[in-house]
């Protein structure tokens, strides 16, 4: 009988023992697919420089959650400033975000490195949708010998691109002011500036690069030292290229703007190049803080040596 009892304990023990377990490993399971599932996820594709967006590069579209993740996706596709400035077969790899653990990565100059060389294909890739654009503007005005037709007359193309740009009137070259590419160093220091390198909380958040405003609560993320007095919020966006559309279509629409416009057309007329440093000067009205804003723009341009992304044909 005390053999029976003992054996009766020590399978009740086994028993008890075995089940405590399985709820340790079913617990663990839970807490592991609970941070996995937490872990920011983040799409990129691959396109060709010298195809336009409506061809494809034949590369799917791929997703990773880690800094280092990206790291390892330029390496394997062999992406580089250098072979972006020289080779126009070069990859472009367009990165949905940032990884959450962007902000970790050590020394400085690596992040912004990062930083760069993400910002760089997309800001590329939309002023290669604004350049098709013109071009197919000026393709048509060409076959109409230049004559200035009733809207009336436009193809459906061409008139949902002037609602796009907000312009009503028939002249074609007044749409071609608008229609026409951001210079990438500016694009790039303003990047810099408005997100801190990558580190703001709109960026994180929103993917908000540039800090524009909207004063829809659903739209945005309010900020956190506003002004009791302001009801703005910073505009967020579903991902980077998204962002980059918004603040391209901000400069090339807004009337704060119109004077860098009409220079920018005057540097295109007189076959010069789309300098950022010499367009920058005419971004006053982007900040508070006016022309200690513009001094802050053209200091990173040129302290990273952005003018040679100006500097290179392809884009202009």
């Amino acid at each position: 009988m005390q053999t029976v009892s003992i054996f009766n304990r020590n399978l009740v023990i086994f028993l008890v023992s075995l089940a405590l377990i399985n709820l340790a490993v079913g617990f663990y399971k839970s807490f592991y697919k609970s941070k996995q599932s937490n872990t920011n996820q983040i799409n990129y594709e691959i396109k060709k420089m010298n195809l336009s967006n409506d061809e494809s590069s034949g590369t799917s579209i791929d997703y990773i959650s880690k800094a280092g993740e990206m790291l390892e996706v330029f390496k394997k596709y062999d992406f580089s400033i250098d072979n972006f400035l020289k080779d126009e077969s070069a990859n472009l790899i367009i990165f949905s975000s940032l990884p959450d653990d962007f902000m970790d990565i050590e020394p400085v100059n690596d992040r912004k490195k990062l930083f760069i060389n993400t910002l760089l294909p997309i800001i590329y890739a939309e002023n290669l949708k604004i350049l098709e654009d013109r071009k197919k503007i000026l393709d048509w005005w060409s076959e109409s010998q230049g004559e200035n037709f009733s809207r009336d007359f436009w193809p459906s193309w061409l008139f949902e691109l002037s609602e796009k740009y907000d312009t009503e009137d028939s002249n074609l070259g007044n749409l071609l002011i608008k229609v026409d590419v951001i210079p990438i160093s500016m694009a790039l220091s303003q990047a810099a500036i408005e997100s801190g390198w990558g580190t703001s909380r709109y960026l994180r958040e929103g993917n908000a690069v540039y800090g524009q405003y909207t004063f829809e609560k659903n739209k945005g993320i309010e900020p956190a030292q506003r002004d009791t007095s302001k009801k703005f919020f910073i505009r967020k966006f579903k991902n980077l290229s998204e962002s980059t559309r918004s603040y391209f279509k901000n400069i090339n629409t807004h009337l704060a703007y119109k004077s860098l416009r009409e220079e920018r057309k005057k540097l295109r007329m007189n076959g010069e190049i789309l300098s950022g440093l010499k367009l920058a000067q005419y971004l006053t009205s982007y900040s508070e803080r006016k022309q200690d804003y513009v001094n802050d723009v053209k200091k990173i341009i040129e302290s990273n040596n952005f003018m040679k992304f100006d500097n290179s044909n392809f884009i202009n």
